[in-house]
């Protein structure tokens, strides 16, 4: 794994069991760098509470910026009350990135998602007004995982980054049953992707879709003058698929 950056931030699942001897395997080759976790659902019924040693929605400021850690899922499904318990921390506590340049939130269910389990409209919708009406805090992009593809949206001015691939086999195309008859005809999609009539729900954020890729990657935030630089790199190959460049 390379090792040049300064800060790791995950989007849950880093066990599969979620006990700390789970989590003792995961970690034994990390780089020794610094890093914070989201609550995944593979998470939430082992030891990540006691391994984290935060809440499954917690706050943390990095230097300038200002990361928020929700959580929205029981076991696999999403569930509205964990979802209005997520909103209710995060306006309760949005005053704590006051003080920060750049927020990004961080959750392990999609936003928006061209994977197998899709968007789930009353969590995404809830988002899109929360972003809206806090548009003071700098939001400048949502991180997420669980569909174990990579794919990039961008609504206005946020991108939407699920980055969920290395929790363990990609989702691989088999047939079109196997993503509900959605629209993946090989291993990347680009640009905004119809809504199938069979998918109207888990296709939610369809037309804000840049890119998706059916392979190992790590997405690299770099801060640059006036700008942020998104870099999507792939595992394999160690080359950069795309990047992604937000104005400040």
């Amino acid at each position: 794994m390379r090792t040049d950056f300064d800060f790791m931030v995950l989007c849950g699942d880093q066990s599969y069991g979620g006990s700390v001897s789970d989590y003792e395997k995961a970690f034994k080759n990390f780089p020794t760098k610094p890093l914070i976790m989201a609550m995944g659902n593979h998470d939430e019924p082992g030891d990540f509470l006691l391994v984290n040693g935060r809440p499954k929605n917690f706050y943390q400021q990095v230097h300038n910026i200002g990361y928020f850690f929700i959580h929205v899922q029981r076991s696999t499904p999403i569930v509205n009350d964990q979802v209005d318990a997520a909103f209710e921390f995060l306006n309760n506590n949005k005053q704590l990135s006051q003080s920060t340049e750049h927020v990004f939130i961080v959750v392990h269910y999609p936003v928006y998602s061209a994977g197998y389990f899709g968007s789930h409209p009353y969590f995404s919708k809830k988002l899109e007004q929360f972003i809206d009406n806090n548009q003071k805090m700098n939001i400048r992009s949502v991180f997420y995982g669980h569909d174990h593809n990579f794919g990039a949206f961008k609504r206005k001015q946020q991108y939407f980054i699920d980055a969920g691939v290395g929790g363990g086999s990609y989702s691989k195309v088999r047939d079109k049953n196997n993503m509900l008859d959605r629209v993946w005809t090989s291993e990347s999609l680009h640009g905004p992707l119809p809504v199938p009539a069979s998918c109207v729900s888990k296709c939610y954020g369809y037309e804000y879709h840049l890119d998706s890729w059916l392979k190992y990657t790590r997405t690299e935030v770099n801060f640059e003058q006036g700008k942020i630089v998104y870099n999507i790199r792939d595992l394999d190959t160690d080359k950069i698929l795309k990047s992604y460049e937000q104005p400040l």
